[in-house]
């Protein structure tokens, strides 16, 4: 369901370049590529996820992912990407690498470039958890779940504006989770923040 709709949005991404911020071992990079994606830079602080990723592409022979390992809000991009693709990672950052990573963002940007955000997001106000034990994780986590409203002025802050967002799956789905929350999706361009 989350892949149809998230190439549903994407739309023809034939000859397109991609930066993954918060890759993890690359399943979303894999999938771009696979649907015409010309390249994706996937960006993954964790070493051992980024070594699992590598021998990921090895094995699939896809050539044209390339892993960095990097904080996503420290990550300096060296080329411009026509699509920033960001998954599951705002939740895990507070508002000082949130707003690190925003300051970044533009030097990835030409002027038509665009920004698919997936996350997940607050109902009625903002949602932390705080070092609680996750049976899934099978250790403790902390996360931040940002309203809508925050994660659109968080955007228009640094020049970017909503095209569009949507709740990832509808009402009464099971696969929305918790009461609190839903995973939703987001698209944002800019217009004169990023650099040439």
């Amino acid at each position: 369901l989350e892949t149809e709709k998230v190439f549903s949005w994407l739309g023809d991404i034939s000859g397109l370049h991609f930066l993954d911020l918060g890759a993890g071992v690359g399943q979303w990079a894999f999938r771009l590529v696979e649907n015409g994606a010309k390249s994706v830079t996937a960006v993954e602080y964790s070493s051992d996820l980024v070594e699992l990723g590598r021998r990921e592409a090895v094995q699939r022979k896809i050539k044209n992912v390339k892993f960095e390992i990097s904080p996503a809000e420290d990550y300096q991009p060296l080329e411009k990407a026509d699509i920033i693709f960001i998954s599951g990672l705002f939740v895990y950052m507070n508002d000082q690498q949130a707003e690190r990573l925003m300051t970044n963002l533009s030097k990835a940007c030409h002027e038509k470039t665009k920004v698919l955000l997936r996350d997940g997001t607050a109902l009625e106000k903002r949602f932390e958890i705080n070092n609680r034990m996750s049976e899934h994780l099978k250790t403790e986590y902390s996360a931040s779940y940002r309203t809508k409203e925050e994660y659109i002025q968080l955007f228009m802050n640094y020049g970017f504006q909503i095209l569009r967002d949507e709740n990832m799956f509808n009402e009464g789905c099971p696969l929305n989770k918790y009461p609190e929350t839903r995973l939703r999706l987001y698209l944002f361009d800019q217009g004169d923040t990023c650099q040439e």
